[in-house]
């Protein structure tokens, strides 16, 4: 039977699961694990995703997300082809990594949260690689016991679910996956309603509703703005002259500023290779040698994300 079409919306919470091309491992050893975090925190910022739970398994991976203004879409599309690059190039091989379309069910918040969060984390201990969930590096069940995560995961809400107060959120948060531990597999997390659903027909027609509004008061408005006016956003956050980052000048600062100026037009405003290289006056091959040596770069297109961030704001707020 064919897949129906996504159903997505603004504040929309996905159990995206994801597995290895005829069952391979998708993760060699330990650098292979750290690039796919890396990965995944550069993403979820770059796409505004809520990141509430995450297990990386040897030849799958699960995440529970939530989006904001950016789809699903383009958020695992960006990280599964910059994990596949990675992985192709470092083990010398080719074709795909992933076997076909990643599996997203849209889950019912209030019923399922913590639910689906005690899962991920258990999914070590089901599968009798880990005793613990405490024992196993790659999970987000770290993040949830207040440790030092290398990832933004969103740990309030789903504690704060448990008790106001920290200290006891956290401690009711290990006793409820203690208690989770007696559970197998769970059958009825993927058996859902009209192939894309986790929660009742009710709230599978409240979301179906959600996605079919075109305007939605809650949705922040795409940004319609010219090449002109991208540079003018850039040259104003950095503090910088116009000309100057058009220029060839190799300076640090302005390599900088002119990888903003790519990932902002290309990615999040969505213009042409060919029109940001003619922008420049480079060659188009010059904008997508950029754009791969972020990908190459994870380290540095977080922080290039999280000042993108800081401009779509600024953006935004001159609109209203």
């Amino acid at each position: 039977m064919a897949r129906k079409p996504r159903v997505e919306f603004a504040g929309a919470l996905y159990h995206v699961i994801t597995r290895g091309n005829n069952r391979q491992s998708i993760f060699r050893d330990h650098q292979d694990y750290h690039a796919y975090l890396r990965r995944l925190e550069t993403y979820r910022g770059r796409y505004r995703i809520s990141l509430y739970a995450y297990v990386l398994m040897p030849n799958h991976v699960h995440v529970l997300v939530e989006t904001g203004m950016f789809p699903l879409s383009k958020f695992m599309q960006g990280l599964q082809q910059s994990y596949t690059l990675y992985f192709n190039r470092r083990h010398r091989r080719v074709g795909h990594l992933f076997q076909g379309r990643y599996r997203a069910i849209l889950c019912d918040r209030e019923s399922y949260l913590l639910e689906l969060i005690r899962y991920l984390h258990l999914n070590p201990v089901r599968a009798r690689i880990a005793k613990h969930p405490d024992t196993y590096p790659w999970s987000s069940h770290h993040a949830y016991l207040r440790r030092p995560s290398a990832l933004e995961i969103t740990v309030d809400l789903p504690l704060g679910l448990l008790s106001t107060r920290p200290q006891t959120a956290t401690h009711r948060y290990a006793q409820f996956v203690r208690e989770g531990r007696r559970q197998g597999h769970r059958e009825d997390f993927y058996e859902v309603l009209d192939q894309r659903f986790l929660g009742t027909e009710q709230f599978a027609a409240t979301a179906k509703r959600r996605a079919g509004k075109a305007h939605r008061r809650d949705s922040p408005r795409p940004l319609r703005v010219s090449l002109e006016q991208c540079l003018a956003l850039v040259s104003h956050h950095l503090g910088l002259a116009a000309d100057a980052i058009r220029s060839n000048a190799r300076s640090r600062v302005l390599v900088h500023a002119r990888r903003l100026f790519v990932l902002l037009a290309c990615r999040h405003i969505g213009r042409p290779v060919k029109e940001v290289g003619e922008f420049l006056a480079v060659d188009p091959s010059g904008v997508t040698n950029a754009l791969r040596w972020l990908e190459r770069h994870p380290e540095t297109e977080m922080k290039l994300t999280r000042d993108l961030n800081a401009i779509m704001q600024m953006a935004q707020k001159a609109r209203s």
